[in-house]
């Protein structure tokens, strides 16, 4: 199977999966979002749940269900962009930007890379923003368990290959690699994780050390 055959397979199967946790549908929503084919799979998956939907037995319900349901939503306001978000908020999937709307990017900086976590942990399920900055290094790591990993702005590189905005990678815990950043754009990406990161370079036990020191969940955690 080719590169290009194999990153096609590892979507389908990311946006086929049941969504099992908020994390893993705002992934799947951002994933539809900024790849246009891949709404062609979403839509397929719609059409098969709807087939199934009109053979369910209908419920009755009220007679001013409708109408309840008109009242409790005409006066909200409609989703509006904020400007005094993280400047690259814009660069951002819409889906992203609605769950960030009123809510402050608490950034966790490692000198060159920054990561804010976009959903409380839920078990070892994690949704992170990865910002890497140009030219940036992250040290030879895996995680505990597989990452999905979505490029959303800009792109990077590492052992095996280069990876592009609207590419998505899959790794398992036992592949390990050391992304750098484009040299003038950097990367910006999602990344969906079911364990914490493991480094595994020449002082890979220093910096898993510095980053459970660092990484400690606050009380707003």
């Amino acid at each position: 199977m080719c590169i290009r055959d194999r990153k096609k397979k590892m979507t389908f199967e990311i946006l086929t999966n049941p969504a099992t946790s908020p994390a893993s549908l705002l992934f799947q929503q951002c994933l539809v979002e900024i790849v246009p084919e891949n709404r062609l799979t979403n839509f397929a998956k719609d059409e098969i749940g709807g087939y199934f939907l009109e053979r369910i037995e209908s419920v009755p319900v009220s007679e001013d269900l409708w109408m309840k349901v008109l009242n409790s939503t005409s006066g909200k306001d409609k989703i509006k962009r904020k400007d005094n978000h993280d400047p690259f908020l814009s660069q951002l999937p819409v889906a992203l930007q609605i769950h960030l709307k009123d809510k402050e990017i608490n950034w966790k900086s490692f000198k060159d890379v920054k990561i804010a976590s976009i959903l409380p942990k839920d078990k070892n399920e994690k949704l992170e923003l990865i910002h890497v900055m140009p030219g940036a290094k992250i040290p030879q790591h895996t995680h505990e368990g597989n990452e999905s990993f979505l490029v959303l702005h800009g792109s990077y590189s590492d052992e095996y290959g280069n990876y592009k905005a609207g590419t998505v990678q899959v790794r398992s815990d036992d592949h390990h690699h050391t992304p750098v950043g484009h040299s003038q754009t950097g990367c910006v990406g999602l990344a969906y994780t079911h364990g914490k990161i493991k480094f595994s370079g020449a002082f890979g036990k220093l910096l898993n050390l510095i980053c459970l020191l660092y990484t400690s969940p606050s009380p707003r955690d």
